[in-house]
């Protein structure tokens, strides 16, 4: 469940880009390097979607 969405955009001509960052409560499994499933529910965490065209 997203809490929280931070949107930074810039564009000066030569340097420009578009960061999308949400932060919420996740759930969901992952699984480690030696194959065990580990569940999760309402994990605090953060995703990020960044655009920078230099």
């Amino acid at each position: 469940m997203l809490f929280h969405e931070r949107v930074a955009k810039s564009n000066l001509l030569v340097v420009a880009g578009e960061t999308h960052q949400c932060f919420g409560h996740f759930s969901g499994q992952v699984h480690t390097d030696d194959r065990r499933r580990l569940d999760l529910d309402g994990v605090v965490g953060w995703a990020e979607q960044a655009h920078n065209p230099w």
